[in-house]
């Protein structure tokens, strides 16, 4: 599966649990921590849990592991890393907080109809 296929694959799986405000970044233009990045948001801990098993358990089948995973915050934020793309599943509050989007401004934001 090529990349751009298994980041519309992990945005769509993250949305099958419920996720809200999926959005997906392309950052090739602005370093070289990685192609993409997923931002998606869950109400509570265990959603955003149920949501971070269901893409790594998923992806796993078709032979994708992450590099890397973890939970932070107080289990408020999750990330996937698989290398050309990063997942990051946070609880709506400490979104706003963090304000990722913000942080990734010049990344170019793939409009949803693209992957849905």
């Amino acid at each position: 599966m090529k990349t751009k296929e298994a980041v519309f694959y992990a945005a769509q799986l993250a949305e099958d649990k419920k996720a809200t405000d999926t959005e997906i970044l392309d950052v090739t233009n602005i370093g070289d921590i990685a192609d993409y990045v997923i931002i998606c948001s869950g109400s509570t801990t265990p959603q955003l849990k149920a949501i971070a098993r269901h893409i790594e358990e998923s992806l796993t089948k078709i032979g994708m592991e992450p590099a890397h995973k973890e939970g932070k915050y107080g289990d408020k934020w999750f990330l996937l890393d698989y290398i050309d793309f990063v997942v990051h599943i946070i609880e709506e509050e400490a979104r706003e907080f963090y304000n990722l989007e913000e942080l990734w401004s010049k990344a170019l934001f793939v409009p949803r109809d693209e992957w849905v």
